[in-house]
């Protein structure tokens, strides 16, 4: 795969009605203890199935037991949940993302969110 093929240009995201337009019904995040998002800042991670997100924590090799938590996308994304990301530096969202196995790279779609300065 190319680099222009794997390299996505980030959509900025300002509100949560455009965020929740982005993902799928159903969104699957990682966590070690069933409601923290892990993440690895300033990215966050969101998968279209559970199998996508283990798979992804697996390959990344965090040294973590993460597991796969599934929401309807609608009950996830929160303005409260936005702030939380944002007051927490994470602000990029993959979604669905893939790892570069000859170099452990990260692509896939990115999702900027926006300041609310």
């Amino acid at each position: 795969m190319s680099n222009e093929e794997r390299d996505t240009k980030p959509e900025d995201v300002t509100s949560m009605d455009q965020l929740v337009s982005f993902l799928p019904p159903r969104i699957w995040y990682l966590t070690s203890n069933g409601q923290d998002m892990w993440c690895r800042r300033p990215y966050g991670f969101l998968f279209s199935t559970g199998q996508l997100a283990e798979t992804f924590a697996k390959e990344m090799g965090t040294g973590e037991d993460l597991f796969a938590v599934g929401l309807d996308a609608g009950a996830l994304i929160s303005d409260e949940m936005l702030d939380g990301l944002r007051n927490t530096s994470v602000t990029r969202l993959f979604v669905d993302p893939s790892i570069d196995p000859a170099t452990g790279d990260v692509f896939g779609k990115i999702l900027r969110l926006a300041t609310t300065h």
